[in-house]
């Protein structure tokens, strides 16, 4: 009951079941429910009585009657309303493989020694530039790119391997994934960092030239931030955080960004390396160096 008191209220008939026909459906009720502003009352409010409803009910009702009339059936019924499931499985075959925004896609035929390397990787789709054709795409990585439509497709088994791809990234990278995506050079903005090509949020890199720290040259690691105050780049080896000069850093675009487990076999390669060349006495120093 609504609450009106039963001896002092004037009953009348349902609209929506005895005004119009065929009645209003269950499923009606609910499309007119989910429908942006929708009145209060049809959250769940309902008086009865003697298969009656109160003269408040009966007015809301009529406004719901004139809600199913001019924006169900006068435009074809909930069958032309709502999809079956045979019309949306017609649509998904259609335009299943639609570039859309925010859409995963996979890229593929970019020829240049570049770019080559990204060539079956997955991305998400941002934006398209509508004079050029071109898409701004995001790698797993965070880094973006803009590519033309050619090389991009998408379909149902990329969306899933997105999600997989994207997944396992941020569970290898833990804490310094979330700092390279929200480091990554966003394309056409003015960048803090040195424009060093393949040196940016989110490369992979190998180290070179360390004096200090020789034990590290060779290893691989991924940058992560700039740090313009000091001039040097925060690089994530896997195991720890070091802070360096872009001089000290070689783009290594084709392979894998490094995890814990590649950084203990690197770490553990070098140490053996360190350890051969302790061995070694002045002159097979200078061979090795300088050849003999």
């Amino acid at each position: 009951s609504c609450g009106e008191d039963r001896n002092d209220t004037e009953w009348k008939s349902d609209p929506l079941q005895w005004d119009l026909d065929p009645p209003c459906s269950e499923a009606e009720w609910k499309y007119l429910q989910e429908l942006h502003g929708a009145p209060e009352y049809m959250e769940g409010k309902k008086c009865t009585y003697m298969n009656k409803i109160c003269r408040g009910c009966c007015n809301a009702r009529l406004e719901i009657m004139a809600r199913v009339v001019t924006r169900i059936r006068s435009k074809g019924g909930l069958e032309e309303l709502q999809p079956t499931a045979r019309m949306k499985k017609e649509y998904e075959e259609a335009h299943g493989n639609d570039l859309v925004a925010k859409r995963p896609a996979r890229i593929d035929g970019l020829q240049s020694a570049a770019s080559a390397a990204l060539n079956g990787q997955v991305c998400r789709l941002l934006s398209r530039d509508a004079e050029t054709g071109r898409w701004t795409v995001e790698l797993v990585t965070g880094e973006q790119k803009s590519l033309k439509e050619g090389n991009l497709s998408a379909s149902k088994d990329t969306d899933a391997e997105w999600d997989l791809q994207h997944i396992k990234y941020l569970r290898q990278s833990s804490g310094p994934a979330a700092e390279t995506a929200a480091n990554a050079r966003p394309l056409g903005s003015k960048t803090t960092w040195p424009k060093v090509k393949g040196i940016h949020p989110g490369a992979v890199v190998r180290l070179q030239g360390l004096s200090a720290a020789k034990e590290l040259n060779g290893r691989k690691g991924r940058c992560i931030n700039f740090d313009a105050e000091v001039g040097r780049w925060k690089v994530d080896l896997g195991d720890e955080h070091k802070s360096l000069k872009v001089e000290n850093l070689v783009p290594a675009p084709t392979e894998k960004p490094p995890t814990r487990e590649s950084a203990v076999a690197e770490s553990a390669g070098s140490a053996a390396e360190q350890s051969r060349k302790a061995g070694l006495s002045a002159k097979e120093h200078f061979a090795e160096d300088y050849g003999s």
